[in-house]
Order: structure tokens, then sequence, then C-alpha cells
């Protein structure tokens, strides 16, 4: 039987989901998806917004599941090759159809991206660079058909949450996540385009962006980060949810003399031995089409209908969506078959909003350790608990799991999930989400390739133009303090919504949570180094991520959530001020050794301050947000100017 996909747990009892209205809303009309276009040209063929995957083909997909095999994004079909010359390259984004299921005679309709050649992908290929070596990527929104006109979108879209008004077709704006980027390089929330850039989002200008083609976005990336794994994805307000969940995203990996002279030396595989795993969850229809949960029957608070003004049959988004299928690189529950030797795998969580906390099913005989986080390595390995790894959304981590032994346990490790859902007070995952995929420990080992050899004390940094990461985290008595509120509202149709906002103890500038179009309130320095304070009055983790900048946590702490009130915001939303004074609980403590190097997103747990310290080294205007991508789109997402 097809066990139902992780559901929200009691604290959200306010909201209905019922099977009964989703199997009902599956033949709903839908409203046009780009406000302005007409009907006919955006309806498209999928409208259902279904919460489970169709239960036979679900059933279909399980009893088929390790039989699909691992596509590896680092090996070299995988890697991108430039268009012309030795850094630039010409990306864009088209339609497909993929073997996700490994269900015979079901194929998706995906969207994903593609070069000179091929065609498009799920996940897109790998850009691999090195570190000092600028590259040069015209990123092009290929949206169309044969006739060039724009294709619809194959998800349902939410119109109430679209705040620009595109009118020639969707909207797609590439990030590079982990980049320290030129603000006009960002690929932020409003510098999209819209098929064959017929149309441009405000943050595009002819004077800032380069164009490469007439139809191209044009991106410079100086590429001067040490190595480490960072990704693209789609980031188009309002829509970076749906894009993504069509398929818009590919994995980014810097390169760099140290982990060159660590892999020469054998401390760290590489070659075939380096394997990345893109972990995403989905929803499937009968006919292997992806599927969106987006019923408004699904969404009414205290079991009411959501407000008149809502528009009819019109596609709501989620606070959450959890698929009950579990992807990595694109693939269902696959397998690797894998020598009995260490690998290197580049952890990426490109999922909605699942957080996923790993183990395997031999963890005394298969040890792990982590050795980097988002964007580079730790000093020395740190090893994984029997507890797990928790990578949440928009996270990496780079470990070194050894299979030497595995052997004797019959040569089948399972990768295991065991994150509830939401995170970290939800119900635990179904059987589907709990299981990620299988390592199959049967290969002979090549023994013209050294086993590498790496322990505790291995040091992966301090020489080869690495630095080691200090204990003292560069602030001091007198370095300037920002205090973010995490906090829940809700919008005009009485949709709850976690937003982003300010918190100030003295209650002098004490604004509570703002829209994403507020007035800018975070507004560092160019080269000044700060300290930011998450204080999280939520009952979610939520996983914040800062454009442009690294950083390093610096503690966490709890404190007294229950403090707050409603307050009337400038939207006509009802947000929520922390009120000031809240009393802190007990000592600061100091973030796990296997997240304690530089970081891009933060885990944020309810009821906690999180503590991080960054220095600004653009100029520029910025996001950061909340990566649960429900939660950045509507509206937990802040603009910060560097100046």
């Amino acid at each position: 039987m097809h066990d139902h996909p992780d559901m929200p747990s009691s604290r959200r009892r306010f909201l209905r989901f019922s099977a009964g209205a989703a199997a009902t809303a599956a033949t709903a009309a839908v409203l046009p998806l780009v406000p302005g276009v007409a009907r006919a040209a955006v309806q498209g063929t999928n409208t259902r917004w279904a919460m489970t995957s169709d239960p036979a083909l679900w059933q279909q997909a399980w009893a088929r599941r390790f039989t699909n095999v691992l596509p590896n994004p680092l090996a070299a079909a995988s890697i991108y090759k430039p268009t012309v010359g030795a850094t630039d390259y010409t990306i864009g984004a088209g339609q497909a159809t993929a073997d996700v299921l490994g269900v015979p005679g079901i194929a998706t309709t995906i969207w994903g991206y593609a070069n000179q050649e091929t065609g498009p992908t799920f996940p897109g290929r790998t850009l691999q660079v090195s570190k000092g070596v600028p590259i040069t990527v015209h990123w092009v929104n290929r949206l169309v058909n044969a006739s060039g006109q724009a294709l619809p979108h194959i998800l349902p879209i939410d119109q109430t949450m679209t705040l620009q008004t595109p009118t020639t077709g969707v909207p797609l704006a590439v990030h590079h996540h982990g980049s320290n980027s030129a603000a006009e390089f960002d690929g932020g929330p409003d510098q999209w385009a819209t098929p064959l850039r017929r149309q441009t989002g405000p943050g595009i200008t002819g004077n800032a962006v380069q164009v490469g083609t007439a139809e191209a976005v044009t991106y410079v990336y100086d590429n001067t980060q040490e190595a480490s794994l960072h990704w693209y994805h789609d980031h188009a307000e309002s829509l970076t949810g749906v894009n993504v969940q069509a398929g818009l995203a590919g994995l980014y990996v810097v390169r760099d003399a140290n982990e060159k002279a660590l892999q020469s030396a054998w401390r760290l595989p590489a070659a075939q031995h380096e394997v990345a795993l893109v972990l995403q969850d989905r929803t499937f229809d009968a006919q292997g089409q992806f599927v969106y949960a987006s019923n408004p029957a699904n969404f009414a608070p205290l079991n009411l209908p959501l407000s008149g003004a809502f528009p009819p049959g019109s596609p709501s988004h989620m606070p959450e969506v959890f698929g009950d299928v579990i992807l990595v690189n694109g693939k269902a529950w696959p397998s690797l078959s894998v020598e009995p030797r260490p690998y290197r795998l580049r952890l990426l969580n490109a999922s909605d909003s699942r957080f996923f906390t790993l183990r395997n099913s031999a963890p005394s005989w298969v040890p792990m350790s982590v050795i980097g986080t988002d964007v580079g390595l730790l000093n020395n390995p740190v090893p994984v608990g029997a507890a797990g790894l928790t990578i949440a959304p928009g996270e990496r981590y780079d470990v070194v799991i050894d299979f030497s032994w595995a052997w004797l346990l019959g040569g089948q490790i399972d990768l295991l999930n065991s994150a509830p859902t939401p995170f970290p007070a939800g119900g635990p995952p179904s059987a589907g989400a709990a299981t990620v995929m299988r390592f199959k420990v049967g290969l002979l080992a090549n023994l013209l390739v050294p086993r590498a050899v790496m322990g505790s004390t291995t040091a992966l940094r301090g020489s080869n133009g690495t630095a080691l990461l200090p204990a003292a985290l560069g602030d001091t008595a007198a370095t300037p303090v920002r205090r973010i509120l995490l906090g829940e509202g809700s919008d005009e149709y009485g949709r709850i919504n976690p937003m982003l906002g300010v918190y100030d103890p003295t209650g002098a500038s004490n604004l509570g949570t703002q829209g994403f179009n507020d007035p800018v309130t975070e507004t560092p320095r160019l080269g000044s180094t700060e300290v930011w304070e998450f204080w999280n009055t939520t009952l979610d983790a939520h996983p914040v991520h800062l454009h442009l900048v690294k950083f390093r946590i610096k503690n966490r702490q709890a404190f007294d959530p229950a403090n707050t009130q409603p307050t009337a915001m400038r939207n006509g939303w009802t947000g929520v001020k922390l009120l000031p004074g809240a009393p802190l609980l007990g000592a600061a403590v100091a973030p796990a050794a296997t997240e304690s190097g530089w970081k891009d997103t933060v885990t944020c747990p309810p009821g906690q301050v999180t503590r991080i310290v960054m220095t600004f080294d653009r100029p520029g205007k910025f996001v950061y947000h909340c990566h649960i991508l429900s939660h950045e789109d509507h509206d937990m997402m802040r603009w910060f100017l560097v100046a």
C-alpha cells in the first residue's frame, strides 16, 4: 500500500489537508500562469496539484528501487565544455523529457539546462572551474516551442504572489548559489528574463549586465573562492519553488591547488571515487509527470475557507512542499556500484522544504566524516556520529565515506533519512522518504589507483594557499550587531506566511516582520565585519542563505519566543513583533564541529538566536532569505545593501 508522504505536524492543525479535496481539484481550471498573457498560450497540459503521487505508479517505482543507476555529475561526460575558447559558455533552459522513475514506458517532462553538446538535462550538467580563472556564461531562456512561442509552465502557478508582471512567457533568473559575484551578476529575484529575452526584470540593466547575444543574460563569475561545491538554480521572484521543482538546477564546482595537492598525496579520493549527490523529493501523477501541492482547499486556516477575494479555482502556494519520491541526481532511489575503499561524496540538498538527516545502514562498519561545508574545507575531518548528518535545503556538505569493510555486510549499504517534516518537530518521514539510495560494494578494487588514506588529524587546510580556519571569528565587542526577526504572519487571504524583519531589544526601531519590497533595513558598510543574529519565533527551523558573503557560525542560544504580538504591516498583511527584552535562556552553544567551516546557509532552529559573523567585500544590492523555497517565495526574503 502506498503510504502517505510526510504531513505537517499537529502544530499546523489550522491547515486542512484533504486527499479528497486534492483529487477533486486535480481537474479544476487554472488561471493564466503569467499575467497579461493569453490563456491559450499558458494554460498547459498538467493542471494537477496533488499532494501524493499516484498510488499505482508510486508502487511500480518503489518496487524498482535501487535499479536506477546513479549518474555522477562530476564524471567527465557530465561537465560542460566551453562554447567558445576556454572560458565562454552559452547555456540555455529548455523543456525535454527524462527517465526519472525508471518505470518502463514512463517519461517525465522536465525543465533543464543545456549547451551545444546536448539537450536539456535534469539536473543540469556541471560547471567546473579553477580558482582565480573567471568565466563568462550567457544564460538563455529557451522555454519556447518549435515556432518560438512561449511554453506554458508544467506546474500550476499561484498568481496572487507574482509581484512583477511579465507578459511574454515564464521568467527565469539564474543564481549562482555560493558565488562571491558582483551584484549585477548575482541572478537575484528581480534579474529575470522571459523566453528569448523578450522582457527583463528591473534588476537587469544594459549598463550593468553584458549581453553576449540578443537573447542572453550574460554573467561573469570571478571564481575567487577556494575549492568548494556550489550550485546554480532559478531564482525568479515568486516562482523559485515551481521553477526549481520543474528541474532548473545544476552543480558548480570550484577546484584549487590545495585540493589538487590533497588528491595527489592520496589524502582525498578523486576521479571516479568522487561522486556528487543532488538530493531532492518529488510527487508524480499517473502519467509520471511532476505535480505540486497547490490546492487552496489544503491551505485553509482554522478549517475556514480562504478570503472570498482569493481567485476561484486558482492554485495556492503551500507553507511547505514535501514529495514522496526521493531523487538523487534526477533518479528515483538509485544505486551506485562502488569499490571497497573510501569515496568522497559531495552532498547538496536541492529540495523545496525537506531536511535530510543522513546515515548509512551500517554506521559502525561504514564510517563517514565531514571534510567541508558550503564554501570550503574544514581544518581536519570530523566523524559523523550515529545520529547522522543533517543537511538543510540549500546546504552542501563534503564527506568521505569508507566502504572498505562493507563487503562483510553483504555488499549493500543503504543511505537513509530520518529527518522529521516539517523540521525539527514534525512527524517521521514516510518509507519512501526515509530511503535515499543504495551503494553496491561489488566492484573489484582498482589496484592501480592508491587508496586514499585520511585520519582525524589529516590537515585539509594550512598550505597551498589555503589558510587555517581561525578559532577567533574576527568580531569584537565593537562589532556591529544586526538582529533579524524570523516570524509568521498572514497575508490578505488569511494564509500563513513566514517572514523576516527587525528585532530591536531597546524598542527604538523594533519594526517586526517586513515584506520583501518594504524599505531596506540592513545596510552594512563595504569592508565591514558584522554579527547577524536570527531570532526565530516560529516552530520551523529555517535555513537562511545570504547572497554574496561567506560566514562562520558564532553560536546559538535559546530565548523565550512567546513574548510576541501581532502587528499591521505596510502591505496590509498581519505580521508579528517580538517585544523588547525577550529573555535569553541558558548559555550560548558553539556550532557543531561538522558545521564549523565557511558557510553561506545556516540552519536557524526554533526558539533560538543563531549568530553568524561575516565581512562584506563587494558593494551592491543583494538578498538574504530562507532557503525553504516555499518560504522565500512568500515572503521570507529581504534585500540588504552594501555601500
